[in-house]
């Protein structure tokens, strides 16, 4: 026999997207009352995935940011060349006016 090292190891490789088999979920007769190790299994389970929660909460937060960022650097580097271009249009640059358009 081989025993899953899926509850002995929780952190290997693979693991975060696994969800508790069905019948770790049932509470017949109330078994989880009298059980100090099962109660204790549950609590860990559910701290595991509330992280596992914030931690998807948090990288939307900051792939918006990043978005947000690159979308401003994008619009101010707009900005510049059309810059470029004016100046280039008044200095009569008809080459580099097409440049920077």
């Amino acid at each position: 026999l081989k025993a899953s090292s899926v509850v002995a190891d929780p952190n290997a490789c693979g693991q975060r997207d696994t969800t508790l088999l069905w019948f770790w979920s049932l509470d017949v007769q109330g078994d989880t009352s009298g059980n100090d190790w099962i109660t204790e299994f549950y609590q860990i389970n559910l701290l595991q995935m509330k992280a596992l929660c914030d931690h998807w909460s948090e990288e939307v937060t900051i792939v918006k940011h990043e978005t947000q960022w690159s979308m401003n650097f994008f619009k101010h580097r707009a900005k510049q060349w059309l810059g470029h271009m004016h100046n280039a249009r008044s200095a009569g640059l008809t080459r580099h006016t097409c440049y920077a358009a």
